[in-house]
């Protein structure tokens, strides 16, 4: 627990000064963005084990590539979709499926609803309907912020909360963004956001791991 705690502190130590907090009536919902890009650190645990990385996530409408690097104990793992399937590279080689989440299991312990998630790390229910996700159910708002914003929902069996919502091109996006379902938890803490960018330089956007 305590190892756990000391892990929260240090990515609540991270980056996204520069972006202004949200104040009233400031920042719209991104709940139509097509595109985006984040840097942070993500931070997990589960029955099974706990672990940390440093996430890049670049998404261009459907298609996504996301970067874990860091003391994976394996180390850097790099997701990328491009509508037609799901590649996992890995020191150990490349390895495909027709759903992000299985491959993620075998890497963090558990399985992330990729599908869904791509709509809660900007903070927002995911839409009733979500494309190839295997639920994408309707989101219960729990709680509100000061604002009138969502601040916690229940979704396909998660809990989303999000916190310290910042200004970024108009958007209120969140900088801390926590999913838990029954002993499983993970944690996200943002610190850089980008919203602008054509398809074809977001596809590139990130290198390829090191092996």
């Amino acid at each position: 627990m305590m190892r756990w705690l000391l892990g929260c502190i240090v990515l609540l130590g991270t980056g996204c000064a520069v972006l202004p907090p949200v104040a009233e009536g400031e920042g719209r919902l991104p709940e139509q963005l097509a595109a985006f890009t984040l840097e942070g650190k993500v931070a997990w645990r589960h029955p099974e084990g706990r672990g940390n990385a440093n996430l890049s996530w670049v998404q261009a409408e459907d298609d996504f590539r996301l970067l874990l690097t860091g003391p994976l104990g394996q180390g850097s793992v790099r997701l990328e979709s491009d509508g037609d399937g799901v590649r996992l590279d890995t020191p150990e080689g490349p390895r495909y499926a027709h759903q992000a989440d299985d491959l993620l299991a075998d890497t963090l312990g558990f399985p992330v609803p990729i599908a869904q998630a791509r709509w809660w790390v900007l903070g927002v229910a995911a839409p009733t309907a979500v494309a190839g996700s295997r639920a994408g159910g309707r989101a219960e708002v729990m709680e509100r912020d000061v604002h009138g914003r969502p601040q916690v929902v229940r979704q396909d069996g998660w809990q989303i909360a999000w916190s310290d919502r910042r200004l970024v091109e108009g958007y209120a996006l969140p900088r801390r963004v926590e999913l838990s379902r029954a002993e499983t938890r993970l944690t996200l803490v943002i610190g850089a956001w980008s919203l602008s960018g054509d398809r074809a330089r977001m596809a590139s956007a990130l290198p390829t791991p090191a092996n």
